[in-house]
């Protein structure tokens, strides 16, 4: 029925019904506004769907459906900072940003991970819930909203909240980092906000080979050459391309270290909990954290809930171009004139067996060959280089592996005007904000902009807009 609907709806747009958990989860059915050809499947797929072959569709359609999928008790945290993954990528579809910061790192954990802001043991704590004097959750379960926030100075920590707040050195008085003020050279502990990333196109960044990374930091000057991050993942070395330090380099990995660290799902690849503080207690009835890890395992199809987010996320389309007027055209130019492209890279192609690199299913089930067709050799425009530089002022302070507290991951603009804020912690409201922010490696690109007339400044966010 899905790939029906789907079908159904290819030459449309897609509207997906999600909004915050974190800041409305009271309201889960609020319409969020959808832009043309977002959140859409790799054309392709649908074409080979339309023709019978609807394998790789259905592939996709299961893999939505587990991404707005809402978790329960006792599978959800103990520890979390999100019920369902639409809940943090729905902006302006599903797989997209977000709205609201969903994550927060700090200096000085040496545990490694974000500090979790919900807490099973905090949901409950209140017994059963009432809204307009109609008792909803008559056993205490999830209430709306999920508890305190543990960033709220006003927030009354429960145990579970208490030993994260201890295990990552936070206090709700830690400033933003600045890696270049006195204060950080000091070892004064801070914290970094981060939104979530869109997820779209990313089968197409998952399908690029590593070597390719390496010839682009190859090609760049010196005074802005990038760092080719490699991690090792999956039994293997890679280039990591994912993540705001570019931290992960498959789909597979993103999913599951995803699962972990912001549901506290543990899983095939991530089977040990990051808290064991509610394990077999209840409330109000309510099992809060079962012995049952992992969490999701891998089923007779060879899959489980992290492959499909992967098959979801592996073919969602890349976003959707806008036709240029004389002012974007302009601003087109401008862009590589001043030289935002020596980091924002326009053109990357795939490689020609991505299937040779891109791991199988948890239960050992590689991407279909159709699919491995789909990708291969495919020429995309991500306008961005996948790595490491070092932004001064800009960087979020937080050391992971070869990323200093300088160096952040070069930000895809493909599909930039379906977000609402900028940059990885949400600081910046408008795209001329953003490029005014930028610092280090970036500074020379940054001082040419703000000398442009504002005319010409227009011509370039207008150019951004068509990306």
């Amino acid at each position: 029925m899905r790939v029906e609907k789907m079908l159904m709806a290819a030459a449309c747009a897609t509207a997906m019904v999600i909004v915050t958990v974190a800041q409305a989860e009271a309201q889960f059915d609020i319409a969020v506004p959808n832009f043309s050809g977002f959140g859409e499947p790799l054309r392709e797929v649908v074409n080979q769907a339309a023709r019978g072959n609807t394998k790789n569709l259905q592939l996709f359609a299961d893999g939505q459906f587990d991404f707005t999928d809402v978790e329960t008790l006792p599978v959800l945290g103990p520890i979390f900072n999100s019920r369902a993954c639409g809940a943090c990528h729905f902006q302006p579809a599903l797989g997209g940003s977000g709205g609201f910061i969903n994550e927060v790192r700090i200096r000085n954990n040496t545990a490694g991970g974000p500090l979790h802001i919900f807490a099973s043991d905090n949901i409950l704590r209140l017994g059963p819930q009432t809204q307009g004097g109609t008792t909803i959750f008559p056993n205490g379960v999830e209430s709306t909203p999920l508890g305190c926030q543990i960033t709220s100075p006003n927030c009354t920590r429960s145990v579970c909240q208490t030993e994260e707040a201890t295990r990552t050195t936070f206090a709700t008085t830690l400033a933003i980092c600045d890696p270049t003020s006195a204060a950080f050279a000091h070892g004064t502990n801070c914290t970094a906000e981060r939104q979530s990333t869109p997820l779209f196109g990313f089968g197409f960044v998952e399908a690029v080979a590593d070597s390719t990374f390496s010839a682009i930091a190859a090609g760049q000057p010196d005074s802005i050459r990038g760092v080719v991050k490699k991690v090792n993942e999956l039994g293997r070395t890679r280039v990591a391309r994912f993540g705001w330090k570019a931290d992960v380099a498959t789909l597979r990995g993103f999913a599951g270290d995803a699962y972990l660290n912001e549901m506290g799902v543990t899983n095939p690849d991530f089977p040990a909990e990051r808290s064991r503080c509610a394990v077999g207690q209840s409330q109000y009835g309510v099992l809060l954290d079962a012995e049952d890890d992992p969490e999701d395992e891998t089923q007779a199809d060879g899959r489980a809930d992290i492959d499909r987010f992967a098959d979801f996320m592996r073919m969602l389309d890349a976003p959707p171009v806008v036709g240029q007027n004389d002012s974007a055209l302009a601003g087109h130019n401008l862009f590589r004139r001043l030289g935002c492209g020596g980091c924002h890279v326009e053109s990357i192609t795939t490689a020609a067996n991505p299937a040779a690199f891109i791991p199988p299913t948890t239960g050992g089930v590689p991407i279909t060959p159709s699919l491995n067709f789909f990708l291969a050799n495919r020429t995309f425009h991500p306008f961005s280089d996948f790595l490491l530089h070092d932004m001064g002022s800009l960087g979020d302070g937080i050391t992971s592996g070869v990323a200093g507290p300088r160096h952040m991951r070069t930000a895809p603009l493909w599909g930039v005007r379906g977000k609402s804020r900028f940059l990885h912690d949400g600081r910046a409201e408008t795209l001329a904000d953003a490029i005014s922010l930028h610092d280090g490696q970036a500074a020379a690109a940054r001082d040419r902009f703000n000398a442009l007339t504002a005319d010409q400044q227009r011509s370039i966010i207008d150019f951004l807009n068509t990306i």
